[in-house]
């Protein structure tokens, strides 16, 4: 009866320990260890090296939620020290320091220019936007481009729009009627 439950407890720590982080957890651990534009660079960085998962390990052995090789983080006493949240985020600010944002392959591929996928919110008139979605009434987001017709349409960029009206310009739309929707464009 004890090795099922030690069992089940194994298997219940596991599934816990290998949950992706949220954006607003990513900004939260961010924010403690990156400041201004770098914050948000940083979060997309972790979104493209582990999927925020802070588990994740390459086979060349760098580990966490920013890659994170253990011969540059002086903070671990253990390669196993870098899952921790935390210590991960202190050595990435290391390596940050150290080398700049081209250590990320990721940031200097250009992944993360105009990266917003945890997106803003605000609201103009009777719509709301988030992330660069529209849904009725009218809002603003950051796409380009143009759409129209009844029913949905997108715009090329980091916004999308939908329902009846028309899209233009750089990432203002406006729309009317009982028609919404949602959708994503990316860069």
């Amino acid at each position: 009866m004890l090795k099922k439950v030690l069992a089940l407890a194994a298997l219940a720590l596991a599934g816990v320990s290998a949950q992706s982080y949220s954006c607003q957890q990513m900004q939260s651990l961010a924010s403690q260890y990156f400041s201004g534009a770098t914050e948000t660079t940083m979060v997309c960085i972790s979104y493209y090296e582990s999927s925020w998962n802070p588990n994740a390990q390459n086979p060349s052995g760098a580990s966490g939620l920013w890659q994170i090789m253990p011969e540059l983080c002086p903070s671990c006493t253990t390669p196993s020290d870098l899952f921790n949240p935390d210590i991960n985020a202190q050595c990435a600010s290391a390596v940050l320091n150290a080398q700049g944002l081209d250590a990320w392959t990721t940031y200097s591929n250009g992944d993360c220019d105009g990266w917003n996928q945890c997106g803003t919110s605000g609201t103009s008139g009777g719509g709301s936007t988030s992330g660069g979605s529209t849904s009725g009434g009218s809002s603003s987001g950051s796409g380009s481009g143009s759409s129209s017709g009844s029913g949905s349409g997108s715009s090329s960029g980091s916004g999308s729009s939908s329902g009846s009206g028309s899209s233009s310009g750089s990432g203002s739309s406006s729309g009317s009627g009982s028609g919404s929707g949602s959708g994503s464009g990316s860069n």
